[in-house]
C-alpha cells in the first residue's frame, strides 16, 4: 500500500526537495503553503496537489502529515498539527522522511555551518558527469538540475545535512563533509558546547559497516578552528579523517592538510591548483578554475573536490565540473548586469542575490566581491535574520560590512520566532554608523525598513558602476525582483507609446 503523505508549508526549500523525492519515489504527495510562490508553482507542475492556507481538511485519506521542524515551537496551534494529533496520525519532519529515502544508499553529506548548498552542488555535479548518477538533495535549486533535487538510479545519494534541531541526526551517511563549525542557531543551541556535541553525535551516527567502495570518512575543513575543536572529540573514531585547506595559519598549525589549495588567485578572476598528501594524487599542474568569487568558494571546492577524488572521479571531470559551475540559486547569483532603469533613471548597474545571513559570510561575500569587482562601488543591502541571531552576533555583525561602500540595513525577518522587543534593525544601523569604516565618512549606513521601503532607498541610492549585493536569508530577495519587474514594466510601457 502506498503511503499517503501531506507536507505542511511545502514551499520551503528543504522539505520541496523532499516532497518531490517522495513523489517520484511513487508516494501519494499533497501539501499547503501559506502563500503561492515559484516553489508551489513548480511542485503543481510536477503533479502535486497544493492547497494555500492551512486547514484540518487537508489531512482527510492521509496516514502522514510532514512538518518542518519550527512548526511545533512557532506554531503550536496549527489546525492541521492539532488535528492530526487528535486523529493519532503520524506526524513527522521532513528530514526523518528524508533519512527513510537514504535507506540502502551510500549516503554522502555536507554538513557545516557555511557553503553547504555550494559544496553540496559541486559535488553532486561531479558525480553526475562521472556517470555515477547520484540521487541528490540540495537546499537551493542548482541551474543544471532546474530543481532543488535529483532522482537518480544507482546508490550514491548526496545530501545537505543542518544541524538546527539536530536534523543531520536522521541521516547515517558513508562520507561527510564538514565545512565549517562555529556558533550559529542560538535560538536552539544552548551554547557552542552543545552545537560541537551535535556534529560529534552526527559523525558518531555514520554508517561504518555497508560495503561501499569507501571506508567511512570525514572531510575537514583544516581552516576553521572549530573543525579542529570537533576532530579533538573524535580521537577514538574508527573511520578516516580527510582534512583541505587554502593554506591557512590554523592548518599550518596542526599538520599539512590532505588537499591544499596553492597558486591561488582571487583578483579579477577565481582560480587555484591543488597539492595532494592522500593516497592518490590530482595532478598539481592543472588549474582549477571558478566562475565564482572568493576564497570562501575555493574552499566549498576543495571540499567537493576532495570527496569527488576519494570516490574516484578523475580530475578533468572535477575540474571542467566546477569551471561549468555557475552557483545555486541565491548564492552570489548574479540578477542583472547593464542598464537598469530606474523611476528616476537608468542605470548601468550589478545586482546580486546572495544567502548570506551569519556574520562570517557576510564579510567574506563582500571581501570576495571587492576582490573580484576592484574600484566598483559596492552597495550592501542586508535584512538581519532572527532576533535571536541578530542578539546574539551583534557585534560581529558591526565589523562584516567593511567592504561595503554603503550599507543598507532593512528591518528583521522575524522566521520561526516572534518580536519579543530584543533588537531592533535600528540598533545594527546605529552600532555600524560608530565603526571606523563608516564613522570616518568613508562609507555611508542607512536603514532600510521594510522590504518594501527598503526597495525604495536602494533605487534612489544606486548609480551607475554600482553592484549591489542583495543578502539575507529571509524575503529581502524581493528587492531584487522587484527592481526587475519594474523595469521590465517600464521598458514594455515605452515600447507600447
Amino acid at each position: 500500500m502506498k503511503s499517503r503523505l501531506h507536507f505542511m508549508g511545502i514551499g520551503g526549500q528543504g522539505i520541496s526537495s523532499v516532497a518531490q523525492m517522495a513523489h517520484a519515489s511513487g508516494a501519494i504527495v499533497t501539501g499547503c503553503d501559506q502563500r503561492a510562490s515559484a516553489t508551489v508553482r513548480a511542485l503543481r507542475e510536477a503533479g502535486i496537489a497544493i492547497e494555500i492556507g492551512h486547514s484540518s481538511e487537508h489531512l482527510k485519506d492521509i496516514d502522514t502529515l510532514v512538518i518542518s521542524p519550527a512548526v511545533p515551537a512557532l506554531d503550536p496551534h496549527n489546525p492541521e498539527l492539532l488535528a492530526a494529533q487528535e486523529r493519532g496520525l503520524r506526524v513527522v519532519t521532513w528530514q526523518e522522511i528524508l533519512g527513510g529515502l537514504m535507506q540502502d544508499k551510500c549516503v554522502l553529506s555536507v554538513s557545516g555551518v557555511h557553503g553547504k548548498g555550494t559544496t553540496t552542488a559541486m559535488l553532486s555535479l561531479m558525480l553526475v558527469d562521472a556517470g555515477l548518477d547520484p540521487t541528490c538533495e540540495i537546499g537551493a535549486v542548482v541551474p543544471r538540475f532546474g530543481a532543488n533535487y535529483r532522482v537518480g538510479q544507482s546508490a550514491y545519494f548526496v545530501n545537505e545535512a543542518d544541524e538546527f534541531n539536530h536534523n543531520f541526526w536522521h541521516y547515517h551517511p558513508r562520507l561527510v563533509i564538514v565545512t565549517s563549525i562555529e556558533f550559529e542557531h542560538p535560538e536552539f543551541f544552548a551554547d557552542y558546547e552543545a552545537f560541537l556535541y551535535a556534529f560529534e553525535h552526527f559523525i558518531r551516527g555514520m554508517d561504518l559497516d555497508g560495503d561501499w567502495p569507501l571506508p567511512a570518512t570525514v572531510i575537514l575543513n583544516a581552516d576553521s578552528p572549530g573543525c579542529w575543536d570537533l576532530r579533538a572529540r573524535l580521537h577514538d573514531w574508527p573511520g578516516r579523517i580527510v582534512t583541505y585547506s587554502l593554506g591557512g595559519e590554523m592548518a599550518q598549525q596542526h599538520e599539512p592538510a590532505t588537499f591544499e589549495a596553492f597558486d591561488v588567485v582571487l583578483d579579477g578572476q577565481t582560480s587555484f591548483r591543488v597539492r595532494t598528501r592522500a593516497g592518490s594524487v590530482f595532478p598539481e599542474d592543472l588549474v582549477v578554475r571558478l566562475s565564482l568569487p572568493g576564497g570562501y568558494n575555493i574552499e566549498n571546492a576543495l571540499a567537493a573536490l576532495s570527496a569527488a577524488h576519494l570516490l574516484g572521479v578523475d580530475a578533468t571531470t572535477i575540474a571542467n565540473a566546477l569551471a561549468s559551475f555557475t552557483g545555486t540559486r541565491r548564492r552570489f547569483e548574479i540578477r542583472h548586469q547593464g542598464p537598469l532603469r530606474l523611476p528616476e533613471q537608468v542605470v548601468d548597474v550589478t545586482l546580486v542575490d546572495d544567502y548570506a545571513h551569519h556574520p562570517t559570510a557576510i564579510a567574506a561575500t563582500l571581501e570576495a566581491t571587492r576582490r573580484r569587482y576592484p574600484g566598483q562601488r559596492i552597495v550592501a543591502v542586508y535584512q538581519p535574520h532572527m532576533y535571536s541571531r541578530t542578539k546574539t552576533f551583534l557585534a560581529q555583525f558591526l565589523r562584516s560590512f567593511d567592504a561595503a561602500d554603503v550599507a543598507i540595513i532593512a528591518d528583521i525577518y522575524p522566521a520561526r520566532e516572534r518580536d519579543t522587543g530584543l533588537i531592533h534593525a535600528q540598533a545594527v544601523v546605529d552600532g555600524l554608523a560608530l565603526q571606523p569604516h563608516f564613522a570616518a565618512g568613508t562609507g555611508q549606513v542607512l536603514h532600510g525598513g521594510s522590504v518594501s521601503e527598503t526597495t525604495g532607498l536602494v533605487a534612489r541610492t544606486l548609480r551607475s558602476g554600482d553592484i549591489a549585493i542583495v543578502m539575507g536569508a529571509g524575503d529581502i530577495y524581493v528587492v531584487t525582483e522587484t527592481l526587475l519587474n519594474n523595469a521590465q514594466q517600464a521598458q514594455g510601457n515605452n515600447h507600447d507609446i
